[in-house]
């Protein structure tokens, strides 16, 4: 049995959803193969094709941090403060960031949605590259500021 609801759904179409959300760089790079704990700064990826550059508001890292802005991936909940720099095309594993500050600047990445992203090389956007390679999704609740 389908209802009219199921039809809509099957329509429309969700190539964005792998990415959609809060994404945190890993604190300590590829020497953390699990990315536990995840850097202050990270971007959030919208429905609408948005990029918002974020930022956590934290009075104290969490233990495993050492003295840096940091917190563990397993923090239940965060708040953020976030800015629009640019918009995204995601299709395929292949994502095309357009930074909002440069025109002539759109960067292609691969994806790898299942744990984290990377770049194959360094940015030519000024806006992008300012980010870290490995990038890991935050799962908790986050309340924006």
């Amino acid at each position: 049995m389908i209802s009219c609801a199921d039809i809509l759904v099957e329509d429309t179409p969700t190539p964005k959803s792998e990415i959609v959300g809060f994404w945190f760089g890993c604190e300590f790079e590829s020497s953390d193969i699990a990315c536990r704990f995840l850097d202050d700064d990270g971007l959030q990826f919208t429905n609408d094709g948005s990029v918002f550059s974020i930022e956590t508001s934290m009075m104290e890292p969490d233990p495993g941090c050492g003295l840096g802005p940091c917190f563990d991936s397993f923090r239940p909940s965060i708040f953020i403060y976030r800015e629009l720099i640019g918009s995204y095309t995601y299709i395929d594993s292949s994502l095309t960031f357009n930074p909002e500050s440069d025109n002539s600047c759109t960067e292609n990445l691969h994806w790898n949605s299942d744990v984290t992203f990377f770049r194959d090389s360094l940015s030519l956007c000024q806006t992008w590259g300012q980010y870290s390679l490995y990038f890991k999704k935050y799962s908790g609740y986050v309340v924006i500021n």
